[in-house]
């Protein structure tokens, strides 16, 4: 074998260029002539489709990030956002009831130090002006020359089109923070709700941000006068970009300001970039900047580099460069995408639904791969089994259903996508998820691909967040957003019942005269107690204060089992003891109204008439129940 090789080598020493020539095709010259041209060409392509690619991936990619931004930037200010709406909402129901501004002053103060203690201890609590007074609910009381008419937080929520308003941040010359307020017009026009919170976490959230998204150049808020709310670069925050000359600050004000652009570019100095902007409430806009100059020099550079790396290697590797450059790009390609795919997705298939079979993907499930050894055909009833092995009992059913290929051509038939959640055998929620692959010249699928999702952390996130928002925090059971939502549903879908509303009588003086921790207990027991004697299927809620609400689905009448229901909450509400009350006994006002079966009127006209009821029960002393059907109306 070694004498072989030398003697190769020996050969080929001794072959003269003439030789070599003569020995080559004119097949073999050619392409060795043309490769070089032919491989600049496939370059070229290459450079045309990455610069598309780039390009596409500036527009979707900075419109995604601009709306994921905005989510950040509501989510940091939807509770003092909620607070307004709750404040407004009891405010307005004081002026209906003829509240004093006493009362009111009093409401303010209990909500700020709930809101202090309970989400945000930044803040300086609920202030407004009603009806010509200055309320603060912190105790501070202003200098004489303080007119609140005059203040920003007044003058530019009554002047905003917008109900509620974001007032331009101001640094507070003694603390040095920096201050915003979230300010709300009421229905009377004069009369304005607001609460200031303080922004140090907001700059804080412009930083993650940036740093999340390494290719973005800039990220800012600003509000709807020009001022910069918040800036990734901290000395754009505070400038009026509508009071400056310099670029691109002047033009995004008014791209994004004035002719409500939710994308625009801007040349300036060399640069040429790309913004998205979006509203996110209260008059201020999220704003997101990319310079295409760094995207797509980074394509030049490395085209630059691929052409003087094929016209040098041409003399090197001959003809086996091209069939190893497309085997590569081919499998970096296959790679990249299986390897961003796998990272997300427990198992992916694509099944043949007219020829019943089916072509693993990927599967990360030792489960799923020890089921799917051997033939690839059948792929309904391999997937049947799957299901009914590997999913959970209170799952299997319904997953069952979304998994039948028999029925999933017209489920998909105006739709590409079809999703399910889950919970497998291991207890662990799972997402599902139907992608169609081909269809027919008639819209029909061909093939689909199938891919199981591992959603367990995301799901029970979810779930508890969903708690949160449905759920009264200081009494566990619904609060008044949930329970109208769910009642408003039942009555849509003409499923009746009987609705009460009820009041705790008195129950300011357990506050002044017991404290608002017994009072807080007081509102619990009540709570506790319709636990207890309400159904599981029926809809109980705190309105706010101390109002309750209930629906009795399918009671129609007191002798259908209102009177029933009712006395049993009654009774053990006649039953609360609460050491610190001693003998005092807790009496409610109760007033309940009927939706039959055919009825047509609102929820809001069913609330009104059990409002109505609850507003005569409390003018006669002790706990009272008034029924709508009794009176003559």
């Amino acid at each position: 074998m070694r004498d072989k090789e030398k003697n190769k080598g020996k050969i080929k020493y001794h072959v003269t260029i003439k030789e070599l020539i003569r020995s080559l095709r004119i097949r073999h010259i050619l392409m060795f002539l043309l490769l070089p041209v032919f491989l600049c060409i496939i370059i070229l392509l290459n450079f045309r489709m990455v610069y598309r690619l780039t390009a596409d991936n500036i527009e979707y990619g900075g419109e995604y990030r601009v709306k994921s931004y905005s989510v950040a930037y509501e989510d940091y200010l939807k509770p003092g956002l909620q607070l307004m709406e709750y404040v407004a909402y009891n405010v307005e129901h004081m002026f209906k009831t003829g509240a004093s501004n006493a009362e009111i002053l009093e409401f303010f103060g209990h909500e700020s130090d709930s809101y202090a203690r309970e989400v945000n201890a930044e803040t300086t609590g609920v202030y407004g002006y009603i009806k010509g007074e200055y309320l603060d609910g912190s105790g501070w009381v202003p200098d004489e020359d303080y007119v609140p008419t005059q203040r920003p937080w007044y003058v530019e929520t009554i002047k905003s089109e917008e109900v509620v308003s974001y007032i331009a941040p101001y640094v507070d010359e003694e603390t040095g923070d920096v201050i915003m307020t979230i300010a709300r017009r009421l229905s009377d026009g004069v009369s304005v709700v607001a609460i200031d919170i303080k922004m140090n976490e907001i700059g804080d959230i412009t930083k993650d941000l940036i740093l999340q998204d390494a290719g973005e150049d800039a990220i800012m808020v600003l509000d709807e006068d020009g001022a910069v709310v918040t800036h990734s670069e901290n000395a754009q925050t505070g400038l009026n970009y509508f009071e400056t000359k310099d670029e691109p600050a002047r033009s995004i004000a008014v791209k994004a300001l004035e002719e409500k652009a939710d994308r625009f570019d801007i040349s300036y100095g060399g640069n040429d970039d790309v913004f998205y902007s979006r509203p996110i409430g209260g008059g201020w806009y999220v704003i997101s900047q990319t310079s295409r100059r760094e995207a797509f020099s980074k394509v030049f550079e490395a085209i630059r580099g691929s052409l003087v790396v094929a016209v040098l290697g041409t003399f090197i590797i001959f003809a086996v460069l091209i069939f190893m450059t497309l085997r590569r790009m081919e499998a970096d390609n296959l790679t990249a995408n299986l390897r961003t795919v796998a990272g997300i997705y427990v198992c992916m298939f694509k099944i043949n639904l007219i020829t019943d079979s089916y072509e693993e993907i990927s599967c990360r499930s030792a489960d799923l791969a020890a089921m799917i050894t051997g033939s690839r055909e059948n792929a309904r009833m391999t997937l049947h089994e799957l299901i009914a092995a590997l999913t959970d009992e209170r799952s299997r059913e319904d997953v069952l259903e979304f998994t039948d290929l028999n029925t999933l051509n017209n489920r998909m038939k105006n739709s590409d996508i079809l999703t399910a959640e889950f919970m497998n055998h291991k207890a662990l929620w799972c997402r599902g998820r139907f992608v169609a692959s081909e269809r027919d010249r008639d819209g029909n699928l061909i093939s689909v691909i199938w891919l199981i999702e591992n959603i367990d952390e995301e799901k029970r996130a979810r779930d508890r967040l969903q708690y949160l928002s449905e759920t009264d925090s200081m009494t566990g059971i619904n609060n008044r957003g949930c329970g109208e939502n769910k009642i408003r549903k039942m009555l849509i879908n003409g499923d009746g019942g009987m609705f009460i509303l009820l009041d705790i009588d008195k129950f300011k003086s357990f506050n002044d005269n017991y404290g608002h921790d017994i009072g807080d207990k007081v509102l619990i027991s009540v709570a506790d107690c319709m636990k207890r004697a309400f159904r599981d299927n029926d809809i109980i809620m705190r309105l706010g204060g101390d109002e309750f609400a209930a629906f009795i689905p399918n009671v129609f009448s007191r002798e259908g089992g209102g009177n029933i229901i009712i006395d049993r909450f009654l009774e053990c509400v006649r039953s609360i003891r609460i050491k610190e009350l001693e003998d005092v006994r807790i009496d409610i006002s109760v007033g309940a109204a009927f939706y039959r079966v055919g009825d047509r009127y609102t929820f809001d006209e069913l609330y009104k008439r059990a409002d109505k009821c609850t507003y005569e029960s409390k003018s006669k002393p002790g706990t009272q129940v008034t029924y709508y059907d009794e009176r003559d109306v």
